[in-house]
């Protein structure tokens, strides 16, 4: 898998109180500047494989490798915007955005410039000063991915952020994540257990089995860019995926 950015082979994990394995058999390459979504249905492993890409969880059999290293443990090509929003209430939004990088040692005026940046860039001008209590979810979902860019990783990881939203919250924030993903082109591996969104997002979507975790089908989205939920091509690729999603667990 030479010629992906991040991939795994052969990936299985198991818990000494589970039965069969949450994930099993796992091969799969993900190619530099791709949007890859992941979905499936609950309990089918999405998180947990998400957590072994990202070094969070090492896998019982196989590996992960970024470009042609083994992934051992978390590394800051890596970022993860995880579904809840992890902020620091002590911290204004400005504080939040720039944590990451003055724990990378960056100087205090570069790393307000570039917190800057990324706030302006996620439409969050104006609340530099705000503490996260007095922010809507989708606003503190702007903040973390804020401050999962400003750190320059590679690959973003994303584990169901829009999860915990209203549906029009929802569909804004996905529109500002593929206006954010063209602008800062980076890796993005998307977990969602919505298959509208994923076909709405994704430049492929790989389909999950449910426990065992393993790829069912993969499929290149070759819809341009905006998507429209309406547009026929849409619904029946939508309606494609939905006929092999298995049911939750």
């Amino acid at each position: 898998m030479d010629d992906y950015i991040l991939s795994c082979q052969d990936l299985t994990v198991s818990f000494k109180d589970s039965e069969p394995p949450v994930l099993r058999g796992l091969t799969l390459g993900v190619r530099e500047n791709e949007f890859l979504v992941i979905l499936g249905p609950g309990q089918c492993g999405k998180t947990v494989f998400l957590n072994c890409l990202a070094g969070l969880q090492l896998p019982t059999e196989g590996a992960v490798y970024y470009r042609h290293n083994k992934v051992v443990g978390p590394g800051r090509e890596r970022g993860v915007v995880f579904q809840k929003y992890a902020l620091f209430p002590w911290q204004t939004v400005l504080g939040n955005v720039a944590w990451g990088l003055k724990s990378q040692g960056v100087s205090k005026e570069k790393r307000r410039a570039i917190a800057l940046k990324y706030i302006q860039l996620v439409g969050l001008s104006g609340f530099e000063n705000a503490y996260p209590q007095t922010l809507s979810g989708g606003m503190k979902q702007r903040v973390g991915l804020a401050r999962a860019y400003a750190t320059g990783p590679k690959v973003l990881l994303m584990d169901e952020p829009f999860g915990a939203l209203d549906a029009q919250t929802r569909y804004a924030m996905e529109n500002e994540l593929l206006i954010l993903w063209e602008k800062e082109k980076r890796t993005v591996i998307f977990v969602t257990n919505n298959i509208e969104e994923a076909v709405f997002l994704g430049d492929r979507v790989i389909l999950m089995s449910a426990r065992p975790g393993r790829i069912k089908i993969e499929r290149e989205i070759l819809i341009p860019h905006p998507r429209s939920y309406t547009d026929p091509t849409f619904l029946a690729l939508r309606q494609e995926i939905s006929a092999e999603t298995d049911l939750a667990l």
